[in-house]
């Protein structure tokens, strides 16, 4: 088989020879004649007076244009066929003895569109082009945009693709929170003045799929929590005194569903149950949503489950623990799929084995969700363990001092393993003992 015949593409020949005519069979239709150069568009067929019934006189055979192999496999397998000419179809069926039937200019879904004009010989192409030829327009170098042969796909998806103009990569997603030269400044003229953080900067890429986990640590008073308002927009901290605090490339200007806050004092409403509670965003924003009751229950309730609380849907707050108060916090939040996710030190209050079986949670959670996961903590192993970056801050006012990255592989994390598996681990103890050491001398340069 020739490259031209890889490609898809026969080129005309000229036959000087008339084509020899049908005959009739004795005891059914007409046999096909023999085979015709690739592409020769056939006229209709005439009688003349001198001619005996039966019998036909052919036109002289003519330069064929392009066609595609699929064309004379439907020839010779004696099944309808057509042929494209000048945008001129040419129909015959076997039931007409070869015989035309009529001309029309709506090509079949089964047609092959061939172009009418010789086109120059192209280049091989390489074994990605011949793989990507019937679902994607690669012209065959050097073809220009003005001459690129139409793409010949499967019967059925014939098309014939215009000129797309130079191609362009895909549009980058927008960063999820962007901080320029913030600062903010509490009591701003007064005696009671303070500026919590100073020129922080710093960028969120929107990860595909995945969402990033960045834990903010510093010493009490440097301004991690300020930062988390500022990004949620709450009125008592936003807008920041200098400086511009943007999510997706759009300014904040308040609070929004797109952001989930959980926070380190347990803020279920008494008087609702967990369902009741962990619904009240979806009530909230009922006409955003567009949410049945129904539907609502149904999403919370798997919501529920997700925490590990289903059972104690009908119990108030003070009917639960501290670590169930703060699920319900998590269900509550989750519920809404936020694209980011707020934590301020959510775990503080719990006990060890209860926050060992939190991060556990969150991690899980945060996978399903995707989100970009903000959490303020005072405990270095658990920025360690949740972090995919960690922001260090200096004494107030804070300033971002460092951005550390963590691998998994830097800690020995991997699917399916525990949090206390992993701290327990050599490589977490030496990421830690090093995450440790940068603290301290930041918290004692800024004392110096």
């Amino acid at each position: 088989m020739s490259e031209n015949e890889k490609n898809g593409t026969l080129h005309p020949d000229t036959r000087k020879e008339p084509p020899a005519p049908a005959s009739r069979g004795p005891d059914g239709p007409a046999t096909p004649p023999p085979s015709e150069p690739a592409g020769h568009a056939r006229e209709p067929l005439t009688r003349s007076p001198e001619t005996p019934a039966g019998s036909t006189k052919h036109p002289p055979a003519s330069p064929a244009p392009a066609v595609s192999p699929a064309g004379q496999d439907a020839a010779s397998s004696g099944t309808p066929s057509v042929a494209v000419a000048s945008n001129t179809v040419l129909q015959s069926s076997p039931a007409s003895g070869g015989m035309p039937l009529k001309q029309t200019q709506t090509v079949s879904p089964t047609a092959h569109l061939q172009p009418a004009q010789k086109a120059p010989p192209p280049r091989p192409r390489s074994f990605w082009q011949k793989l990507l030829s019937p679902f994607i327009n690669l012209p065959d170098a050097p073809a220009s945009a003005s001459n690129r042969l139409p793409v010949i796909s499967s019967p059925g998806a014939t098309t014939v693709p215009g000129d797309a103009g130079p191609q362009t990569a895909p549009a980058m997603k927008p960063p999820v929170v962007t901080f320029r030269h913030v600062t903010k400044i509490f009591n701003q003229g007064t005696s009671q003045e303070y500026k919590a953080i100073e020129n922080i900067d710093f960028e969120i890429e929107d990860l595909p799929d995945v969402g990033e986990f960045i834990a903010l640590v510093g010493p009490s008073g440097c301004g991690k929590s300020t930062v988390l308002n500022l990004i949620q927009g709450f009125p008592d901290v936003w807008p920041p005194t200098t400086g511009e605090v943007l999510v997706r490339n759009k300014p904040v200007t308040g609070p929004g569903k797109d952001r989930g806050m959980i926070f380190q004092k347990y803020s279920s409403f008494p008087n609702r149950t967990v369902l009741q509670n962990v619904t009240f965003g979806l009530e909230l924003n009922r006409d955003s949503l567009g949410y049945s009751p129904a539907e609502m229950k149904a999403r919370a309730l798997d919501m529920i489950n997700k925490v590990g609380l289903i059972g104690h849907e009908n119990k108030y707050p003070y009917q639960l623990s501290g670590g169930q108060q703060q699920r319900v916090a998590i269900a509550r939040t989750l519920v809404l799929r936020p694209r980011i996710i707020l934590m301020d030190e959510p775990f503080s209050a719990l006990d060890e084995p209860t926050r060992i079986d939190m991060q556990a949670l969150i991690t899980n959670l945060w996978h399903e969700v995707e989100a970009t996961v903000f959490i303020v903590t005072h405990s270095l192993a658990e920025a360690v363990y949740l972090g995919d970056r960690i922001f260090m801050f200096t004494p107030g006012p804070g300033r971002l001092a460092e951005k550390v990255f963590i691998k998994p592989a830097d800690i020995g994390k991997e699917p399916g393993m525990s949090p206390l598996n992993v701290q327990e681990g050599d490589k977490f103890k030496t990421k830690l003992h090093e995450i440790t050491g940068k603290f301290l001398a930041y918290e004692e340069g800024s004392r110096k």
